[in-house]
């Protein structure tokens, strides 16, 4: 995976433009929504929209999306075959030529739009977003500016993480073992990258919180920002027409489930 599939991408898109918080609540209102919908094809049709989002709206690069869409879907589909094949069902689907119980598929089905479409909003925040506008955003209304620069570093050390794991891997890799190793040598590689992912990310950590106390942050309760915050008139026609695009789904979503 690339370390630039976790990053800020400035292309000025309509995104792009935006005020962070816009985003931020885009992303929240998605994903609440999400969890209100009450039939998969509903849950489908806000998959669609937020890939509508992505492709049009944010103009994220296709080859990041590529490189992103492991990350995306694993989590949505491991909790779909769980529940395809742990659920019990009266009923049962014919999907080519095998047979599975439709309680558990349609489970399936419901967790897997709900994880792939929160992850896919959570991802096209942070490729849209700069940070420090997102913590800015974030003091302007009421957070104390030490839980905003929390919420910075921990969005500033996910592509530093994911460096972390390219490296590893490239070294690995160098050995020319791991292509040819058995699965369970393979699971003792992957075990050597989280440890030493872990180790290093702590290291990095340490040095970041010396660095800060070094330089007298949190001495005062308050703190100034170069680049004050301002609402943009594009993040709250999104957050409009969002808004009922919501409402209309969750309606449809309940008629139809009737």
């Amino acid at each position: 995976m690339s370390e630039h599939s976790l990053r800020y991408i400035e292309n000025g898109s309509f995104f792009n433009r935006m005020d962070a918080l816009s985003k931020l609540l885009w992303a929240l209102l998605v994903i609440v929504t999400t969890f209100q919908l009450e039939s998969n094809l509903a849950r489908a049709i806000m998959l669609a929209a937020v890939i509508f989002v992505m492709i049009a709206l944010a103009r994220v690069p296709l080859k990041t999306v590529l490189q992103a869409t492991p990350i995306i879907l694993i989590m949505g589909s491991l909790l779909f075959f769980v529940h395809l094949f742990t659920a019990p069902s009266a009923e049962t689907v014919t999907i080519a030529g095998m047979d599975f119980g439709k309680e558990g598929f349609d489970k399936g089905l419901q967790y897997f739009f709900r994880i792939t479409i929160m992850v896919l909003a959570s991802f096209i925040l942070i490729w849209t977003t700069d940070i420090r506008d997102l913590m800015v955003g974030l003091v302007s209304i009421g957070m104390p500016y030490r839980y905003a620069f929390t919420v910075f570093m921990a969005l500033r050390f996910l592509p530093v993480v994911q460096q972390e794991v390219d490296a590893v891997k490239a070294a690995h890799a160098i050995r020319g073992r791991a292509s040819r190793s058995p699965l369970q040598h393979r699971f003792r590689l992957w075990q050597r990258y989280m440890f030493t992912v872990i180790v290093n990310g702590l290291r990095k950590a340490e040095n970041t919180a010396l660095a800060i106390e070094s330089r007298g942050f949190g001495a005062y309760p308050d703190r100034t920002f170069v680049k004050e915050f301002c609402w943009s008139k594009t993040g709250i026609a999104l957050l409009l027409v969002f808004a009922a695009f919501a409402v209309w789904l969750i309606l449809w979503g309940k008629n139809r489930a009737l």
